[in-house]
């Protein structure tokens, strides 16, 4: 996983990005679409297999405007790429998934600042739910969004920490393999992402949001699980020279350990706790600011 976490951060620092991405996914699906200066790519791997997972790399942009290097922002970008570099290296050793993934990015070099306590977010140069409706693979049985979470004061870990799983406005425990599955990944214990009510809510709701890491529950009705990556500083999502290369290996690990877990069809959360809530209290309220759903 290193070497193609170092690869990845490698393409995203040259000039043109896009055209060496394009190099290496050949052979598999790929498509990008642009809206203006953002260009979301979107790769494809296997074909038919018994569940789909979307790896979703959110962010504003790579890089900011004279800015020289990755942002700390790029995070969800790079383990991304990095992903899907690595199926492909596996594929070409023989070692194949019987499950479908999508991988989806944006490559742009600039990137909205909207205001936020302690620094400003930032989000795509585009509408944000028009951003979040190209994210969303609406064929994902789950979705693991990754995002940079490093401008808050809640989370202040010095790995990434990780959501319980949001689905249809509730928050669900994590089933007890996942976190597992974490702990062996980073050698350490369980680091969460303490989650509000507000952070479930639409980003024009004025309330609090530790960041938009959860945002494509909105437009998904399939179960959502946030890898935040976080640091014990509070730093800005446009700075550069911050980039944790373990927590990032950890952070793509993990996905790929993820994958190899759903093929295995275990299970993500108690679909009868949800059932049990659902039956005792009804739906959730926060359904209706859903933006959209499969």
């Amino acid at each position: 996983m290193l070497k193609s976490l170092l690869e990845a951060i490698d393409i995203l620092e040259s000039k043109d990005p896009l055209s060496k991405i394009r190099e290496k996914v050949k052979g598999i699906k790929y498509e990008e679409k642009n809206f203006g200066e953002v260009t979301y790519l979107k790769a494809y791997y296997g074909n038919g297999g018994k569940k789909r997972v979307e790896i979703l790399g959110r962010l504003g942009a790579i890089q900011m405007k004279d800015s020289k290097g990755l942002v700390s922002d790029a995070d969800g970008a790079i383990v991304s790429l990095a992903l899907i570099l690595e199926l492909i290296n596996l594929k070409d050793k023989g070692i194949t998934f019987d499950v479908d993934v999508s991988v989806v990015t944006n490559i742009s070099l600039n990137a909205k600042l909207i205001p936020h306590k302690p620094f400003n977010f930032m989000i795509p140069l585009i509408d944000f739910n028009d951003a979040l409706k190209e994210e969303v693979d609406p064929n994902a049985d789950l979705i693991l969004s990754i995002d940079s979470t490093k401008g808050n004061r809640l989370a202040k870990y010095d790995d990434f920490a990780i959501t319980h799983v949001i689905k249809d406005g509730y928050i669900l425990k994590l089933e007890d393999e996942v976190i597992d599955i974490y702990n062996r990944v980073t050698g350490h214990e369980v680091y969460m992402v303490p989650l509000t009510t507000g952070d479930l809510l639409p980003l024009d709701f004025n309330v609090y949001h530790i960041s938009t890491l959860i945002s494509p529950w909105l437009y998904t009705d399939s179960p959502v699980i946030g890898l935040a990556t976080v640091s014990k500083q509070v730093v800005p999502g446009y700075v550069t020279g911050v980039l944790n290369m373990e927590m990032l290996e950890h952070t793509s690990r993990f996905c790929l350990e993820i994958l190899k877990y759903v093929e295995k069809e275990g299970k993500i959360y108690n679909e009868e706790e949800l059932k049990e809530i659902e039956e005792k209290l009804g739906k959730s309220n926060l359904i209706r600011v859903k933006r959209g759903s499969t």
